[in-house]
C-alpha cells in the first residue's frame, strides 16, 4: 500500500470517528434535554423549621414566618435565608419582593434579602399596612377616625388622607397599575341607617379617581386584571375600570361561593377559583370547585373531600388529608397523587411562585411540589 492510499484510509478513519463522536454527543444531549425538561409527576415534601401559625406566608418563591420576636425568610426546602428582629405584637404584609412590617406605631420596609430601607415611628398606633410595587400604605389612628399614610420604599412621604375617612372604618388597602401607581381602599360606614361599603380609587400623590357605594354585601377581595379591578363580595364579582367606573354588564353572580385562590398571568384573563361557601368554612369538606376566567365558568366535582384548593400555572389543585388532586381544562377527571407525609394534612397555607404549596400537618409545616399538568386550563 502506497503512502497516498494510507493517508486516505487514515483520513477516512478520522471522519468515521468524528461522526461516531458526534452521534454519541447528540444522543447524550437529547437524553439530558428529555430528563431535565420532563414534568414533575410525583409529589415531594420538605419540612420547614417553624411551627404552624397564621404568620406563615408565601413570599414569592420563599416562605416567611414571624415567631413573636423576629421575621424569618426560608427557602422552599427549609433553609433560613435571613432573620430580622422586630419585637412583639408585630404584623406584616408582603408582595413577592417587598415586606411591610409594623409594631405599635413603628413601620419597617424590608426588601427580599431582609435589608431595611426605611423604619420610623408614625406617631399613632398602626392598624395595618399593605405593600405594593412602589409604595407602602399604613392605616393609623382610631378605628372610626383613621388616617391613611403612603410612603415609597425609601420612606419618602407620598400621600396622606384623613378627612375622607371620618366616621368610616378602613377595611383594606391595595395598589394596582403597571407600576403600582394607583391605590384602592375598601371602607365601611357603620353610622348610616344600613351598613354601607365604599370603594375608592386614587392615583398616589395626585387625586381621588373614583368613589362607589357597594351597599351591604361584604367585599373581601380586590384583584387587578388587565386594567380592570375585580371587587368580590358575598353576592357578586363587580368589575371597575382602573379609574373606578363600574362596568355593570361584566358583573358575575357568585352568591354561595367563596374565593379560595386566584392567579393573574402576565397576559390574558385571571383564573379565579371558588368553593361553595358552606363547604369552604368547614374543614375537610370541600367537594366542589368553580373556576372563572374570562368567558370560562367551569365546575369541578372532587373525587374526595378536600381541605383547600389553589390554582397555579393555569392548573387546578386540591388537597385532601392524604392526597393531592390535579386537573386541567382538557382533563376528564382529576389525577390523584399520594402525599409523602407521615401525618395527615390539616391546612393549605399558600402557594409559592416556584410551584410548591405550603401545608400544615398539625403543628408541622411542609412544602409540597405540584405535579405539572399535561393539559392546562386554557
Amino acid at each position: 500500500m502506497n503512502r497516498a492510499t494510507k493517508g486516505r484510509n487514515r483520513l477516512k478513519d478520522f471522519l468515521i470517528l468524528f461522526v461516531i463522536i458526534g452521534v454519541i454527543a447528540l444522543v447524550i444531549w437529547g437524553a439530558i434535554s428529555i430528563f431535565s425538561s420532563r414534568p414533575v409527576t410525583a409529589v415531594s415534601a420538605s419540612k420547614l423549621p417553624c411551627p404552624y401559625s397564621d404568620t406563615v406566608k408565601a413570599f414569592g418563591s420563599y416562605v416567611l414566618y414571624y415567631d413573636g420576636v423576629s421575621i424569618h425568610c426560608m427557602t422552599e426546602t427549609g433553609s433560613v435565608r435571613w432573620s430580622f428582629q422586630i419585637g412583639s405584637n408585630a404584623g406584616y404584609d408582603c408582595t413577592d419582593s417587598i415586606i411591610a412590617v409594623w409594631s405599635g406605631s413603628t413601620i419597617y420596609i424590608l426588601d427580599q434579602n431582609g435589608n431595611s430601607s426605611y423604619n420610623d415611628n408614625l406617631g399613632e398606633s398602626i392598624q395595618f399596612a399593605r405593600a405594593g410595587k412602589q409604595y407602602v400604605a399604613a392605616v393609623i389612628g382610631d378605628t372610626t377616625a383613621p388616617r391613611l399614610v403612603v410612603k415609597d420604599h425609601m420612606g419618602s412621604h407620598m400621600d396622606e388622607e384623613s378627612e375622607a375617612y371620618t366616621d368610616l372604618i378602613i377595611l383594606d388597602v391595595g395598589f394596582y397599575g403597571a407600576k403600582g401607581e394607583y391605590m384602592w381602599t375598601l371602607a365601611l360606614d357603620v353610622f348610616s341607617t344600613a351598613a354601607n361599603h365604599l370603594f375608592n380609587t386614587f392615583e398616589v400623590g395626585k387625586m381621588n379617581t373614583g368613589e362607589v357605594s357597594l351597599g351591604e354585601p361584604i367585599p373581601y377581595e380586590v384583584i387587578y386584571e388587565n386594567s380592570l379591578l375585580r371587587v368580590i363580595n358575598t353576592r357578586k364579582m363587580l368589575t371597575f375600570t382602573d379609574r373606578g367606573a363600574e362596568d355593570t354588564a361584566a358583573s358575575v353572580l357568585v352568591y354561595g361561593w367563596q374565593l379560595m385562590d386566584y392567579e393573574v398571568p402576565e397576559r390574558g384573563s385571571a383564573y379565579l377559583l371558588f368553593a361553595p361557601t358552606s363547604q369552604a368554612t368547614s374543614m375537610f369538606d370541600i367537594r366542589e370547585l368553580r373556576l372563572i376566567s374570562g368567558s370560562l365558568d367551569k365546575r369541578y366535582s372532587l373525587p374526595s373531600t378536600c381541605i383547600g384548593a389553589t390554582v397555579w400555572n393555569k392548573t387546578v389543585y386540591a388537597v385532601s388529608a392524604t392526597e393531592l388532586l390535579r386537573a386541567g381544562q382538557n382533563d376528564l377527571r382529576f389525577s390523584t397523587y399520594e402525599l409523602p407525609l407521615d401525618a395527615e394534612v390539616t391546612r393549605l397555607i399558600g402557594t409559592l411562585s416556584s410551584g410548591r404549596i405550603i401545608v400544615a400537618c398539625g403543628s408541622d409545616v411542609y412544602t409540597l411540589t405540584l405535579p405539572h399538568s399535561i393539559s392546562n386550563i386554557k
